[in-house]
């Protein structure tokens, strides 16, 4: 998901360490800081779904047929 470029940066976190864990096997990472970018990613990508559905419903169009 991260383009050419992309700048990394080293942050210092508290995170749970089992819930890291179990979001690595989910998600198929290999390390903790690939399984947090993944899990960023993700959220950013989720924002963005739910932004555009929000704009659908406020234009009225959300839950119409669109196709018969």
């Amino acid at each position: 998901m991260r383009g050419a470029a992309t700048k990394l940066e080293r942050k210092n976190v508290i995170i749970d360490s089992g819930k890291v864990k179990r979001l690595k096997k989910i998600l198929g990472t290999a390390s903790d800081s690939e399984t947090i970018r993944a899990a960023v990613d993700r959220a950013l990508a989720a924002e963005t779904a739910i932004s555009a559905l929000d704009r659908l419903h406020k234009r009225g169009t959300w839950g119409k047929a669109l196709a018969t």
